[in-house]
């Protein structure tokens, strides 16, 4: 019996190694990935003033001209899809001699696309537009590059948005200043932010956003310590109560079910259940330091959307006119 249990032990033993080391070869991010959004609201587009010229009584005798004034007052209440139908109405209508007008209803479908969060959308309508070659004396040239540059950044071609961020350090650097700071706020790149924070009239703030997070922001690292000390800490650690009591309670479960098998010489149902403890076991390190992320990204996106909309960092809250 003696050589049976020697055996049978030295097996649990190398299951026991397996699943330690399998357990490492999986790594999980625990980086930050914060999701921050803000939805532009009518009041803003229905009180700022146009950058164009009104239409004049004239170009309102114009079938295009009828078309545009329509999809003017849709563009102001945020009926983003019929504005974007009667702007390209209006440049099919269009003479070829209207350029500026045209230029206009191109920014202007670029501009609902933005508002709309179809930012691949915005990108590829201004790319196949006239506007790609309109100069800095155009009138909504700042607003043009606010939304190209977010774009940009949204859709990943980061290339085009520092290329974008460039032209705007000439004529713009405090809105460049703004834009760069928003980027590095909502990706999560506290020590970028703090970089260009301190050239910023309040860097106070940005200070204390940053000490906020820190403060209240809880390690992976710790709770997957306490979890692997004892199943269900590290959970309880970063809050979550139930979760806590659920994985302490299946781990002393089948840790009381492998010692009854093993008690009784029934090896083979001793190794399922201790294989199934394992899963639960280094499954719950990982997920109390999954946790620990989520609670960190729910703070940080808390903290930094109140901050974005303190300093109006939003690049929707930068357009500084309307349609």
């Amino acid at each position: 019996m003696k050589i049976v249990s020697n055996a049978a032990l030295s097996k649990v033993g190398i299951v026991i190694c397996c699943l330690l080391v399998l357990s490492s070869c999986h790594p999980r991010s625990y980086i930050l990935e914060p999701k921050i959004s803000y939805s532009p609201q009518r009041r803003q587009f229905e009180s700022q003033p146009s950058p164009f010229n009104n239409l004049s009584p004239n170009e309102l005798k114009q079938e295009w001209g009828k078309e545009m004034k329509i999809a003017i007052a849709f563009a102001r209440e945020l009926d983003l899809y019929r504005a974007i139908t009667g702007f390209k109405r209006a440049t099919i209508l269009m003479p070829l001699d209207q350029n500026d007008r045209r230029l206009q209803a191109e920014f202007s479908i670029v501009q609902c696309y933005y508002l709309g969060k179809k930012y691949q959308d915005a990108v590829e309508t201004f790319e196949f537009s006239q506007l790609p070659s309109v100069p800095s004396s155009f009138p909504a040239f700042r607003e043009l590059l606010i939304i190209l540059y977010d774009s940009y950044q949204k859709v990943g071609q980061c290339e085009k948005a520092e290329a974008i961020l460039s032209l705007m350090e000439k004529g713009d650097p405090e809105t460049a200043l703004d834009l760069q700071l928003f980027s590095a706020i909502d990706g999560g790149y506290l020590s970028c932010m703090s970089s260009l924070a301190s050239s910023h009239p309040h860097c106070e703030d940005f200070s204390q956003f940053f000490n906020q997070y820190c403060c209240c922001s809880k390690s992976a690292r710790k709770a997957q310590t306490l979890n692997a000390l004892l199943p269900g800490a590290g959970y309880y650690y970063v809050g979550q109560k139930r979760s806590a009591i659920t994985s302490f309670i299946l781990n002393a479960a089948f840790i009381a079910a492998s010692y009854h098998f093993f008690e009784r010489g029934n090896w083979g149902a001793g190794l399922i259940t201790t294989s199934l403890e394992f899963g639960w076991y280094f499954g719950g390190i990982n997920g109390a330091g999954l946790a620990a992320k989520e609670y960190n990204q729910h703070v940080y996106q808390e903290f930094g959307k109140n901050l974005l909309l303190k300093r109006q960092l939003f690049p929707v809250l930068m357009l500084e006119t309307s349609f």
